[in-house]
């Protein structure tokens, strides 16, 4: 991942490895698709309560790094959000949990400044380190507030939670690093089990 000079208008396009893989051996090479980002870009920092005026609300995101394109990305994240919510922002107590230890609750009950109250969806990036209190066995859940349980896992990982309002759709992360646990054997780069997975093990239908 590089910065990209943001002195001037850049547009900054690369293929990707599969791209580049037809291009190196003269193949009929064709762009059918393209996609775009914004991820470094949080526009609820666009300040419509600047002191010095309209022309100063986007200062903050004008004056941003822009990241390099990267070719082997699978998802984006995107901060847009409606104009009417310029502003708006996901309160949490602590956005870092760090080297927590095996079996800790963390409690996340945001709010959303500059909005009406809200329910929000937590997704937990991975499951092997940190899962639902009340339902181990899923990724997401739609809620005002959810507890999550750190895991048994070696060596020590780190584990995202995006919290997205479902009326607003303002977003914050929340980063969890868990300690390794040396009796554990569960390698939280491992697959992750599902409902479904667990139903299965258990012998049901």
């Amino acid at each position: 991942m590089g910065f990209l000079d943001n002195t001037s208008v850049t547009v900054d396009a690369i293929l990707t490895k599969r791209g580049r893989e037809i291009l190196s051996t003269g193949g009929d090479f064709q762009i059918t698709k393209f996609s775009l980002s914004d991820e470094e870009v949080d526009y609820t920092l666009y300040d419509v309560t600047h002191p010095n005026g309209t022309d100063y609300y986007g200062t903050v995101i004008e004056n941003m790094n822009l990241l390099e394109a990267i070719p082997n990305r699978t998802n984006f994240r995107s901060f847009l959000v409606n104009q009417s919510l310029a502003g708006a922002s996901v309160k949490l107590d602590t956005l870092n949990y760090n080297q927590v230890n095996k079996l800790t609750t963390i409690a996340l009950s945001p709010t959303t400044i500059g909005s009406p109250a809200e329910n929000y969806t937590f997704p937990i990036e991975n499951t092997n380190i940190v899962k639902f209190a009340d339902n181990p066995f899923i990724k997401t859940i739609n809620a005002k507030s959810v507890n999550l349980i750190a895991q048994s896992i070696n060596p020590g990982a780190t584990t995202t939670i995006t919290v997205t309002g479902l009326n607003s759709g303002v977003t914050n992360i929340v980063t969890v690093s868990v300690k390794a646990d040396a009796a554990s054997s569960q390698d939280p780069l491992g697959p992750q089990t599902t409902q479904q997975q667990q139903d299965t093990q258990n012998g049901e239908s």
